[in-house]
């Protein structure tokens, strides 16, 4: 029989303290690292092996974490700047895709993709095509703001035969999400379709057809903003809503589209931060294309492209490599880091901000804009051997901080791995897992840091 004491303690007695977890490790509620200790998220928030593929910093307290296992496609949501996390999570099937509105609510819609058609013309010597590959199957679901579960799933296009002749031409699409519907871009026959999905149930929304253009099947900005690739440029409408017609399309200032643009701009936004989607396009002279729902970008950023783009609604911070200034013969390339202004002016790093291991690695690197610099975290792997390393600048990006060690290590079960970078306007947020004590399972922590980097704790 359980008994529940109601006394309180006697006086040479203590309370039940929290033990203290070993380097690199962590019991159920804190990890301890080499710049501060974490605070664990709830045990069910979501598996380690989730790889966080969007993460979206709406404004000064609200964040979303988008990414998938398997088939099962994950939102880790926190409204408080990385205090609590709560999160979302379903089934979903090969093509799957959340929409994110500048509120929080979130849409996911997944579907099948059946085999392409061949279109083959009559006459000899004629040369078949390929038709755009048609849904199969399509649901959605919604979850709003502060809910705790999705609300679904619901059929896209419900009705016998709604698909019917319903294709999308890139293989995926991106939902846009409004205050009454989802709203995600198709072709019906071969015509672009702006086609919608009441929030909660309510009345099928008649679809919208579009004039014949090179639109892009993801939104841009905050409220969503329409691409469409024309005349050398990329051209921006507000995204229809229900009952709406295609507004003006507005050239975006100063940028040249190529023949990769349309499909670079389909592979989604780069880094997205307030009312902001960015993108980075690859070449030997690379551009960065910024869109919020009342501003364009466009500027020219330092190459050759070498990896992830970061940004908050006031700056960027750019990889690319240098040829490495500890080797004598400078016959070696290490990241490099610079900081842009959304004006385009960036800094000139004077050194890289890590010192790169000297054999053979796998490494990644993840970086967000500060007001006086920059933050970035660098993970590294070769065989068993493990580091994650913290890299700073206060300067304005032309100078580094010596790196500063989160944990490494020689053992692959007592591993810190990275899980997100977050850039709030008063603070930083750091996500990692640990192992939890000897039990065998892992778990998320949380660190922050309201100095611009310098000091880190519980958030």
């Amino acid at each position: 029989m359980a008994i529940l004491s109601l006394g309180g303690c006697k006086k040479d007695e203590r309370p039940d303290e929290t033990p203290v977890p070993q380097r690199n490790m962590a019991t159920l509620d804190i990890v301890t690292t080499e710049i501060g200790t974490g605070l664990a998220l709830r045990a069910d928030a979501a598996p380690t092996s989730v790889r966080w593929e969007r993460v979206i910093v709406l404004d000064a307290d609200r964040a979303v974490l988008l990414g998938r296992e398997n088939d099962q496609a994950w939102a880790l949501r926190t409204n408080d700047r990385g205090r609590t996390w709560t999160s979302v999570s379903a089934l979903v099937k090969p093509w799957a895709s959340w929409g994110v509105a500048g509120n929080g609510a979130l849409s996911l819609v997944s579907g099948v993709s059946t085999a392409a058609v061949a279109n083959v013309p009559k006459g000899r010597g004629a040369t078949p095509s390929k038709l755009a590959n048609p849904i199969g199957e399509a649901t959605v679901w919604y979850s709003g703001p502060m809910d705790r579960q999705l609300d679904g799933p619901r059929a896209l296009l419900p009705g016998e035969g709604a698909l019917v002749g319903v294709t999308i031409p890139t293989g995926a699409s991106t939902p846009a999400l409004y205050d009454e519907a989802i709203a995600l871009l198709a072709e019906k026959n071969r015509v672009p379709t702006m086609v919608f999905a009441p929030l909660s149930g309510g009345a099928p929304i008649e679809p919208i057809s579009l004039e014949k253009a090179a639109f892009v099947p993801v939104p841009y900005g905050r409220p969503p903003k329409l691409l469409s690739v024309a005349k050398g440029t990329i051209e921006l409408r507000n995204w229809p809503r229900p009952g709406e017609t295609l507004g003006v399309a507005t050239p975006i200032p100063g940028y040249r589209s190529d023949a990769t643009t349309f499909a670079q701009l389909s592979d989604g936004p780069g880094c997205e931060a307030g009312g902001f989607s960015f993108r980075r396009f690859s070449g030997v002279q690379p551009w960065v294309v910024g869109i919020s729902g009342d501003r364009a970008l466009a500027f020219k950023v330092p190459g050759p492209e070498a990896g992830r783009l970061g940004c908050s609604d006031a700056a960027l911070v750019v990889e690319t490599t240098v040829l490495d200034p500890s080797d004598a013969e400078k016959r070696r390339k290490v990241p490099q880091l610079v900081r842009c202004g959304l004006d385009g002016t960036c800094a000139q790093p004077k050194a890289p901000p890590f010192a790169v291991w000297t054999e053979k690695h796998d490494r990644d690197i993840w970086s967000v804009p500060t007001k006086g610099g920059l933050v970035a975290v660098l993970r590294a792997r070769s065989g068993s051997r493990w580091g994650l390393y913290l890299g700073q600048s206060t300067e304005g990006g032309n100078t580094f901080e010596l790196p500063r060690t989160i944990g490494e290590g020689a053992d692959t079960r007592r591993v810190l791995d990275f899980g997100a970078l977050l850039r709030f306007p008063d603070r930083l947020v750091l996500l990692i897992s640990a192992d939890v004590g000897t039990t065998g399972r892992r778990g998320w922590y949380a660190l922050a840091s309201d100095d611009e980097g310098n000091n880190w704790g519980p958030p």
